[in-house]
């Protein structure tokens, strides 16, 4: 059985969101684990896991899955560190919270920071010389992800009769949550409406501009220890309940037909697991950080986790759910959207969860929330995915 309550998240952090051309990545990767560290009441002595993001290696003459370990283990008390992972926030989170019950290691902490890496193509080096790509490399497209989400977008559209206005709904959702949190990349700009969207300049068709998340630099934390030392921290621990992950295919190369499953895909099965682990419902979810990369993704992953049926997110969404004061209200920190996309934003909605629950948000403050789950996706729309479960008492 899954050790629900048997660990917790001590401390969060987040630094300043935006075009940070003073910093470097090592800076904001440094000030959010200090940050996480002292939100928990500890200090680097105390951490003997670390979970860095995989695009956590912005490091001269580092690169590959364990470089940013023994980077970070000489960095942090010049020990050996005794759990190594990485991967997607939640399932990254999910899986150290098995290893802290067993006894693994004590205090985990995943963090991630990124200045001066541009994503997409103005970040990625153009060879000089044939052949400029890898024989499966998405670079082929000659556009990152954009066109691979637009040719889903036309598709979903097509199949469930979602009109550009619907779509446009996350958007303007995640832009008014935005607004009440002064940490944000896009709220200082104010609301927007359906027509804004529709009215933004054409990225990849149907995907106007404000359809697209943000690239922007950006650090954050997250300190995970027992349930026990948790309760002696300064603040509420927030307990995992469960946590799964799951990987498909896609990597911005393939579809598999049909694309829109009543099953679903790597998104239903880590939501499923996750839940079940945790012995909670969707009905029971107080507030949820989905990972809205574009708006369409914003639509599709509260199908695919199960809080509506596939091609009923538009009327979902209509129906105030994910707003501040509806059923569910969803990335009410502005989501990837108008919030912030740093690089790998992974772990934002596990921040931003983590302080709905301890009652630290302010203005968008979800009344009463005890029950909140963060849900990841990467490499595609069925790549990568992950979910967390988080409660307190």
């Amino acid at each position: 059985m899954f050790p629900k309550r048997q660990v917790a998240i001590a401390g969060v952090y987040l630094t300043k969101q935006g075009k940070l051309p003073d910093r470097t990545s090592f800076s904001l990767q440094l000030e959010a684990i200090q940050g996480a560290l002292a939100d928990a009441g500890m200090t680097v002595q105390d951490i003997d896991g670390l979970l860095p993001m995989s695009g956590s290696n912005h490091l001269a003459g580092f690169d590959g899955p364990t470089a940013a370990h023994q980077f970070w283990a000489e960095q942090l008390g010049g020990r050996p560190l005794r759990l190594m992972e990485v991967g997607g926030a939640s399932g990254q989170l999910a899986k150290a919270t098995a290893a802290i019950a067993a006894g693994m290691c004590d205090v985990a902490v995943l963090f991630y920071g990124k200045a001066g890496q541009p994503v997409g193509p103005r970040g990625t080096a153009m060879p000089n010389r044939a052949p400029r790509v890898a024989e499966w490399s998405f670079g082929i497209h000659g556009a990152y992800m954009i066109p691979f989400y637009a040719m889903w977008t036309q598709r979903y559209m097509h199949e469930f009769k979602v009109t550009p206005e619907e779509l446009a709904q996350i958007p303007v959702v995640d832009r008014y949550h935005a607004t009440l949190n002064p940490d944000s990349v896009m709220g200082h700009k104010g609301e927007i409406t359906v027509d804004d969207v529709l009215s933004s300049r054409w990225i990849a068709e149907p995907l106007h501009l404000l359809d697209c998340s943000l690239d922007n630099d950006g650090g954050y934390a997250v300190v995970l220890t027992t349930a026990e030392r948790a309760r002696d921290c300064p603040k509420k621990p927030v307990y995992v309940l469960g946590g799964a992950e799951a990987v498909y295919t896609d990597f911005y190369v393939s579809f598999t037909d049909p694309w829109f499953s009543d099953e679903g895909k790597s998104i239903r099965k880590a939501a499923d697991t996750a839940f079940s682990l945790a012995g909670v419902s969707r009905d029971d979810v107080d507030v949820l950080g989905s990972y809205d990369c574009f708006s369409v993704t914003g639509l599709r992953n509260l199908e695919e986790m199960g809080f509506c049926g596939v091609g009923e997110g538009a009327a979902y969404v209509a129906e105030g759910n994910i707003r501040l004061g509806g059923k569910m209200p969803t990335n009410t920190d502005g989501g990837l959207l108008s919030g912030s996309h740093c690089g790998d934003p992974s772990g934002l909605m596990v921040v931003e969860v983590v302080k709905q629950l301890r009652g630290e948000c302010g203005a968008r403050q979800v009344k009463d929330a005890k029950i909140g789950v963060a849900q990841q996706q990467g490499f595609a729309v069925h790549g990568i995915g992950s979910t967390l479960v988080m409660g307190v008492d």
